[in-house]
This record gives structure tokens, sequence and C-alpha cells, in this order.
């Protein structure tokens, strides 16, 4: 998700129906200049090298969404629901829509990701292995980030662990029969939702949302060679 506003302008885009490795290039109506959807770079026209300010969002199903947000208003669009790509969704051999190889066997090539990107350095997060530990702790170009899955039923939740000036670490836990994370620094609770300190001595305190990218593992590496891929450590407390 990126913001319109591009030097003092308020741009509306377009789909071009092309694609760079693998990628939807998407084009604002006020100059045609071409910018790709992954990393939000004009790559031609007269906007060529300008960047699109990163909106952090959350991917999520609506039941997901709507067990952590339950007053949510909803974008209504015209037409069927059902995805033009499900069948290709479905197949692990498909590789992009021209057909590739899986260069990096580190995942399959149809993994699903979450990744991060901080300025030169990038870390894929594999879906599976946040949701089977509930919590992924981790520095990404000198930024410490948290993943949170607290349950099944609720989407993967990105957060820089830092909070007034405290780089803090964290569990999971089951309070008031909901899910909270608390910090081990300051033994401060959390809602997993918005971030938010509820108590302690950090009460009142917020997360930053981390920028956390849905994504194939072989189309995040295709942007991003040099990412590293998390991996859940022994140590990692999982409640």
């Amino acid at each position: 998700m990126y913001a319109r506003e591009v030097a003092g302008r308020t741009l509306t885009f377009g789909v071009s129906g092309m694609l760079y490795k693998d990628g939807l290039v998407m084009y604002d109506r006020q100059t045609d200049t071409l910018w790709t959807q992954v990393d939000g770079r004009a790559v031609r026209g007269s906007l060529n090298g300008r960047q699109l300010e990163i909106v952090p969002a959350v991917h999520a199903t609506w039941k997901e969404w709507l067990a952590l947000y339950p007053g949510s208003q909803v974008l209504r669009k015209n037409g069927e629901f059902r995805s033009s790509y499900e069948n290709y969704n479905r197949n692990p051999g498909e590789l992009g829509i021209m057909g590739r190889r899986n260069t990096d066997d580190r995942l399959p090539g149809k993994e699903r990701i979450l990744g991060i990107r901080v300025g030169g350095a990038a870390m894929a997060f594999p879906l599976k292995s946040v949701r089977g530990g509930r919590l992924a702790q981790a520095d990404v170009g000198g930024i410490p980030v948290l993943l949170a899955a607290p349950t099944a039923d609720l989407p993967v939740l990105a957060y820089e662990r830092r909070a007034r000036s405290r780089t803090l670490t964290f569990r999971i836990e089951t309070a008031g029969g909901r899910s909270v994370l608390r910090d081990v620094e300051t033994n401060s609770t959390w809602d997993v939702a918005t971030g938010t300190a509820l108590s302690g001595p950090m009460a009142g305190a917020q997360l930053p949302r981390a920028t956390a990218y849905p994504a194939f593992w072989f189309g995040w590496r295709g942007y991003f060679p040099a990412t590293g891929v998390w991996q859940r450590s022994k140590e990692q407390p999982r409640k």
C-alpha cells in the first residue's frame, strides 16, 4: 500500500498490463509514468526515480480482519468476488505468468512469506514458521521487528520492537480470554491488534507498524536476491 502524493501532486493509478519480474506495473494518469508494484519505484517516465511513500498495511482474510476490527467499514466492489488467479495460486509448480524456475532452494518457490525491507536489507518470514511459533523477532537493516500470529483466526501483524527509546523482546500469553503481548524488559502488556501498551510501566506507549509485504518466495527473491530468510530458534519462547 502506498500514499498517492508525489512531488506535491496527488496521483491516480491504473494497471499498465505489463509485468516486471512477475510483478504488476502501474501507471499514473497524470504523467503516464510507470511504477513497480513491489517497491513503489518509478521506472519510466517524467517521474523516473521517484519513490512512493509506503503505508503499512495488514494482509488478511475478511474473517481475520473482522476478528481484530469488528467495527470496520467495507469498500464494496462491483462484479465477481472470485479471483482469476485461483488456479495459479493453488499450483505449486507454476512460478510466474511466463513460467520460471526457483533459483533459491532455501524455500519452495510458492512458499508464502511476509517480506520486510529496511534500506538495502531484506528478510523473508515464512508464514507457516511464524504461525507455528506465534511470534517472530529479528533485526532487519538495524531495525528490531516483531511479527505476531496469536491464533489461527487472526492475521500476522508486524511491528517495530521499539517504544520510548527502548528495544523490547516479547512473548504471547492469554489474559482475560484474549491473546496479549508482554515484553520481557518491563513486564508491560500490549494489545496485539494496535500495538498499544495496556498496562505496566509502558502503558500508553505505541509500537510503530512495520511494513510487511505478502509475497511468494520466488517473487520476493526475484526483487531482493540478497534477502535473508528468518528461522525460529529453539530458544525462542512460544508463549
